[in-house]
């Protein structure tokens, strides 16, 4: 159960929730995957690009002629590459070396420039992307950022759309816990602005890399770098209030986790997926009241060669805590066997 129905899916919105039943510590967890996938061009993102196209078409800065600049891990990248080529923008998106080859395959695709930045050690390639978008904005005066960084059109599309689903989704249900993988923020932001006013009860995860400055620590080098989550700079969306506990992660556990709930149940998830997983069953071990969490899954697995088509790298090893997930985990299975 991969990225296929995605390919079948041309709406934005409307994700189902798969329900899964996790044996952990003598008690059963309940995590619902929000499975972002199925919206157009494959990923949550597509929610993202809607919101930054409308926001500057809305402004009067996008119109005939115009050409939409971004920098992209991936997933943004295809969804403004879709909509532009609906739209009939000029596109060029700033990606990285580790940006997956399908993706980059499918930007191009659609008609956009895909421009491929040198990776910087320390953690430092989203400066360089950056630098690089400044630079095309400086020479083209039809250029337009989308900035997903900073347009307030971000965190405002998963307020209204991601978050308000899954309360009508669960209008009744428990919930004790929603997990999201954090980059620009903006999903986190959204899910936490809506959250905070109608389900104050929920606890909010959020979920960032080792070697992230996304809320706020220090970059470093990630030699196994999963894309979609985690940032070189520190969310200009997030202050600290929108999270009730961070966890941090390691890419190469969360491809283990991908790969355990693969093997269990059939579902593949991106690596950002895989990090919410694993946070929210962490977090689960440490607060055994909590036995119904929702997993904010980005994407599906499936262009994701260097977690399911190579061998993963041997370190860091996993703690005991990620061994109790990942042994779970191969005991967990889908409730009903199909989305909601």
């Amino acid at each position: 159960m991969s990225g296929g129905l995605a390919s079948r899916r041309r709406v934005i919105g409307g994700t189902p929730l798969l329900s899964l039943r996790v044996p952990l510590g003598g008690r059963t967890v309940g995590v619902r995957l929000k499975m972002e996938a199925e919206n157009s061009f494959g990923s949550i993102k597509a929610r993202t690009a809607h919101a930054l196209l409308g926001s500057l078409e809305a402004a009067g800065r996008l119109g005939p002629g115009s050409r939409v600049v971004e920098s992209t891990s991936g997933n943004l990248g295809v969804a403004l590459a879709g909509l532009c080529a609906q739209r009939g923008y000029r596109c060029t998106l700033v990606v990285e070396p580790g940006t997956p080859r399908r993706s980059r395959e499918e930007m191009a695709a659609y008609g956009a420039e895909v421009v491929v930045v040198g990776e910087v050690a320390g953690g430092r390639t989203l400066g360089a992307r950056l630098a690089a978008v400044r630079e095309i904005l400086a020479h083209d005066r039809t250029a337009v950022w989308t900035d997903q960084y900073e347009n307030p059109a971000n965190p405002l599309a998963h307020q209204w759309g991601t978050a308000a689903e899954l309360a009508r989704a669960l209008p009744e249900h428990r919930l004790d816990a929603v997990s999201v993988a954090v980059s620009t923020g903006g999903t986190l932001a959204g899910i936490a602005r809506y959250f905070r006013e109608h389900r104050p009860r929920t606890r909010l995860l959020a979920v960032d890399a080792v070697g992230s400055a996304a809320l706020g620590g220090k970059a470093a080098d990630r030699p196994f770098k999963l894309a979609g989550f985690g940032s070189g700079q520190r969310s200009r969306f997030l202050t600290g209030d929108e999270w009730d506990r961070a966890l941090t992660v390691h890419d190469v556990h969360a491809a283990l986790v991908c790969r355990r709930l693969a093997e269990s149940t059939g579902v593949r998830l991106g690596g950002s997926g895989g990090a919410t997983v694993l946070a929210a069953l962490l977090h689960a071990i440490d607060a055994p009241g909590d036995a119904e969490v929702v997993c904010v899954c980005p994407d599906a697995g499936d262009k994701y060669e260097q977690i399911f088509a190579h061998p993963l790298p041997a370190q860091p090893e996993p703690d005991r805590a990620v061994l109790t997930v990942l042994e779970s985990l191969g005991a967990a299975r889908l409730e009903n066997g199909e989305p909601q």
